[in-house]
């Protein structure tokens, strides 16, 4: 019954339905699970386990309840909104307004995230179409578009926008990042509309999908809760997206790779924590993923041999303060990268890139492609 764990996802966002369905200081709720999950992924010791899921379906349940889960907590949202902008008798005040939007970005980011990531990858167009559903409360419907054939390709490499590149902070990552991944949608939308001879104009140009169901969504918060409900809406949306390019953050940091060379088992993060597992529907088993997006989320092994990270949750956490990050994680972490997993190729690509971000050359590569670490020396 191993596939059970994965309904932590569901209990996530029902805690912060219930929060708003019973109002008032009752919508900080679902903000609260964030330090209490954060806590319990820090603590915890890290599953290594690779476990067989027999009831598949099981494990695929709370992938598609997921939908009436988000429409219960957006409908709750909304109505929310309206009766705090209407001035109705009972309506929550600015602090609790505060604690509801916070409650719906967090949610947004996760677990909804990693289960719109888990359905872009399928091979059906309704879990895809799913997951532009729930994309839409990060403003990025069409994240599908781009990360398949952009960031699959591309990963550790400086044309993958959601690969940081060393002594980026993650601020700074959180608009590159994003505007890549909509840059990347729309220039693949376009050149697939090339290939097949038709007209950006054509209805099955992506751009209008992405636009329609934002516009849609928006549109429905204007009705029943006015311009000021949208502005309270748009901004947990903003912060869904910040959150979700904030984890992303944390896959790749700092990794390289010739491009066109074959992905191989250090070539992506993992973060092995007992709760972001199941939790992030185990986007964090990362490596195996990138092996063969192919493979159900529940399919993927750990590979503890390969690059390994602490909790994803600290590791955001120090993320926030970029000294912090860079002086116990990224660094430490990077440089066993360069001198245990990285071939000679890449240990030059690693050394160059620790002279653009100002840190030390702990590897040096001489012309035979002979590595000499900075501790031997």
């Amino acid at each position: 019954m191993f596939a059970l764990r994965y309904y932590i996802t569901s209990g996530t966002v029902a805690a912060a339905i219930a929060g708003l369905a019973l109002g008032g200081s009752w919508a900080w709720i679902g903000i609260g699970t964030f330090p209490i999950l954060m806590t319990l992924d820090i603590l915890l010791p890290p599953d290594h386990k690779s476990r067989r899921v027999t009831v598949p379906v099981l494990a695929e349940i709370p992938l598609f309840l997921h939908l009436p889960l988000m429409i219960a907590l957006w409908a709750l949202f909304i109505d929310r909104l309206g009766e705090w902008t209407g001035g109705a008798s009972g309506a929550m005040n600015g602090l609790q307004v505060l604690g509801m939007a916070l409650s719906v970005g967090w949610i947004g980011a996760v677990p909804n995230l990693p289960i719109a990531h888990e359905l872009m990858h399928r091979r059906h167009w309704f879990p895809v179409a799913l997951s532009k559903v729930y994309g839409t409360v990060y403003l990025d419907p069409n994240r599908d578009v781009g990360h398949k054939l952009t960031h699959h390709l591309d990963l550790c490499t400086a044309a993958d926008s959601d690969t940081p590149p060393r002594g980026q902070v993650i601020y700074s990552f959180l608009w590159t990042a994003s505007y890549g991944a909509w840059k990347d949608g729309v220039l693949t939308s376009l050149r697939s509309l090339r290939k097949r001879d038709m007209s950006i104009f054509h209805p099955r140009n992506a751009v209008y999908v992405e636009l329609g169901l934002i516009i849609a969504l928006c549109t429905t918060v204007v009705v029943f809760a006015g311009w000021t409900g949208l502005a309270v809406a748009f901004s947990a949306m903003v912060l869904s997206k910040l959150l979700a390019e904030g984890f992303n953050y944390l896959q790749h940091y700092g990794m390289v790779r010739v491009p066109g060379s074959p992905i191989q088992l250090h070539h992506a993060w993992n973060h092995l924590g007992a709760v972001i597992r199941p939790l992030g529907m185990e986007i964090t088993t990362h490596i195996d993923h990138h092996f063969d997006s192919k493979h159900r989320f529940y399919e993927l092994a750990p590979r503890t041999d390969g690059a390994q990270m602490p909790s994803a949750f600290l590791c955001f956490a120090c993320a926030l303060v970029p000294p912090v990050w860079f002086a116990t994680i990224a660094k430490p972490r990077l440089r066993h990268w360069d001198q245990t997993f990285a071939s000679p190729a890449e240990q030059e690509l690693a050394m160059a890139a620790n002279r653009r971000a100002g840190w030390p050359e702990w590897v040096s590569v001489d012309a035979t492609g002979t590595a000499t670490h900075e501790s031997a020396r």
